[in-house]
């Protein structure tokens, strides 16, 4: 049933257990359009439901709600409701609601990264499949785990599991979950170049979902098909297909859908020259990406904004969109870092989960022989001993191989990380040069001294980059004398005192981790210290007691609500590298009495 169907329902029904089907239904119902809405719908259910004792109600609202975080980009809110979800439905003991409840909680691991306790959850949820016979949530697992390949750049796997997925839905008659698939493997063709292909299944994947009217998807898959023709400069096609896309955004109304669909046209248009044109999409989009705090896409969106007022000679509008995708660019890089480090912990459990499963096929194998040729169990006896020294083998192995894994893949993230910093701040200040050369007076000092500042941060993050990753500088001595340093320097040039007692520092040995992650932290709360508190006079210190490391960063400014603070202010960034090394995290600041950040670490 539809939402208008649903909601001419709801007032006539009774405080019962069809009225909680009736709420379920609409969350699930509007999480594609209107996904806290959704929640709300869901909230009401689980409500109803808990006053009727209706078990099996309360699972489906907080599974449902769950979902609709998802859709929202809240996935804290999508995983918690998830987990409450899984207690109600463990005691209905329904094998099928258990698998689809592992199953979403797979996926929300998967989009943050934690691909190992994903590819957990996919097991547990193929587990209960099994025992419900459901070929739809055995697909889904496949293309949970084709997801989590292609995340990490494996591409042939990623579609190996996806056509296993695709093979699953056909045999049920999921037609949508089967052109979902299909736009699937449409992306990772798109990703390792093979354009042709992509063009093909994504082409598949749109007529099946149109013969469904499902114009939600309707909107992403010919946007995604647009991509594709512009990687093949055929910017005609991709123009085409853009349109296509903004007029089942439009259908929708749906704001997010238009913006992507209007920067895939400034794509276009930019490269056919077409710089007015451009200007009015981009300008129709970026309030949507800044009240969203879509950063990703106001980076693309100023950028593109920059460089085409650059070329109808608007000047100051160039260089005012240039600050902003550089701003934009630095959040993204920042959280590029921590994504891609956090994958690359894990691509090596995925490659052990693949030896475990051929190892198991090898030993079930193994007992069939054994049952049928009595024989053999001399040979058989060997093998496992042999599966066993090996697996010995392996475990005491298995850190250092990992350490070498982890090292190579860092050097290779380092590399990558200094071509995105210089790239992205020379193009800035190659803009710049290029402005510079055209103004004069106190526009030109303006813009000269910006591409100063500009050369020095990109100094300053190469610095940061290389010491956190220098062999044999483990010393906590390093440490100390970097934060000091930095902490002299960012504090003079605003004029505040700052008193320091970091000597403690010099009588712990610290892993590369910690030290990092220490030094990252100490560098967020000092830089939001200086930028928005107002203070005069920072105290920083640092103490070892009962094994236990304190670090604090006090100023006696103005304080703040953290409840009120908005996303960009470094707050769950280090409460994030907190916890990757196991440790505790507090901020102190009652208003108008100034803030202290605190870390604790076990050492």
């Amino acid at each position: 049933m539809n939402v208008d169907s649903l909601m001419q329902l709801l007032p006539k029904a009774k405080e019962d257990t069809a009225k909680v089907t009736i709420y379920a239904n609409l969350a699930a119902t509007l999480r594609y359009t209107e996904p806290l809405e959704g929640v709300k719908y869901g909230k009401m259910g689980f409500a109803l439901a808990k006053t009727l004792g209706f078990t099996k109600g309360i699972a489906v609202c907080y599974l449902n709600s769950s979902t609709a975080y998802i859709y929202a980009d809240k996935l804290d809110s999508a995983l918690l409701y998830l987990d409450t979800s899984l207690v109600y439905s463990h005691k209905t003991g329904d094998n099928n609601r258990l698998g689809l409840s592992y199953l979403n909680r797979a996926d929300i691991y998967r989009q943050m990264q934690n691909f190992n306790q994903s590819l957990k959850d996919c097991d547990t949820a193929l587990s209960y499949a099994d025992k419900s016979n459901n070929d739809d949530v055995r697909a889904r697992v496949n293309q949970t785990i084709g997801s989590i390949y292609n995340r990490q750049g494996i591409y042939p796997r990623a579609v190996d599991y996806y056509n296993k997925a695709m093979s699953l839905y056909q045999k049920v008659g999921n037609r949508r979950m089967t052109a979902v698939v299909l736009n699937n493997v449409g992306l990772t063709y798109k990703s390792s170049g093979e354009f042709e292909k992509a063009i093909l299944v994504t082409k598949d994947a749109i007529r099946i979902t149109d013969s469904l009217k499902d114009i939600t998807n309707l909107s992403i898959y010919n946007g995604n098909l647009a991509d594709v023709y512009y990687q093949l400069n055929n910017y005609p096609e991709s123009e085409a297909y853009a349109q296509k896309a903004m007029d089942y955004a439009v259908m929708q109304d749906n704001d997010r859908l238009k913006a992507n669909a209007w920067s895939l046209l400034a794509e276009t248009y930019l490269k056919q020259k077409r710089y007015a044109e451009t200007i009015t999409v981009l300008n129709k989009a970026m309030p949507f990406a800044k009240e969203t705090d879509w950063t990703d896409q106001i980076y693309i969106i100023a950028d593109m904004l920059a460089e085409a007022y650059y070329h109808i000679g608007d000047y100051s509008k160039a260089y005012e969109n240039t600050l902003v995708a550089k701003e934009a660019n630095d959040s993204l890089l920042k959280w590029k870092y921590d994504d891609e480090l956090a994958a690359m912990q894990t691509k090596f459990e995925v490659d052990e989960k693949d030896k475990a499963i051929q190892l198991l096929a090898k030993d079930k194998e193994l007992q069939r022989q054994k049952l049928q040729r009595q024989n053999i169990i001399m040979i058989s006896g060997a093998v496992i001993l042999l599966l066993v020294l090996g697996g010995l083998w392996l475990l005491m192995n298995r850190s250092k191989l990992k350490q070498g894994m982890k090292e190579l893949e860092l050097r290779n993230r380092i590399a990558a990380d200094l071509h995105d910093e210089v790239g992205s701040s020379l193009s800035s200040i190659h803009m710049l040069s290029e402005m510079a050369t055209q103004g004069n007076g106190q526009g030109q000092t303006e813009i000269l001294t910006r591409m100063s500042r500009n050369a020095k941060e990109t100094m300053d993050k190469m610095g940061d980059i290389v010491w956190m990753i220098k062999p044999g500088e483990t010393e906590a001595a390093s440490l100390k004398q970097r934060m000091e340093r930095f902490a002299y320097e960012i504090c003079s040039s605003k004029n505040i005192e700052v008193h320091t007692q970091l000597s403690d520092l010099e009588t712990v040995t610290l892993s590369m981790e910690q030290r990092k992650n220490i030094y990252l932290i100490f560098k967020e709360a000092l830089n939001n210290a200086v930028k928005y508190s107002g203070t005069d006079k920072v105290d920083i210190s640092i103490s070892v007691q009962n094994k236990e490391l304190l670090m604090q960063i006090k100023d006696f400014g103005k304080g703040f609500d953290s409840s009120l603070i908005k996303k960009g202010n470094g707050l769950d960034n280090m409460r994030h590298r907190a916890k990757e090394i196991n440790a505790s995290y507090d901020i102190l600041s009652p208003e108008k009495s100034g803030t202290v950040i605190q870390l604790k670490l076990k050492l």
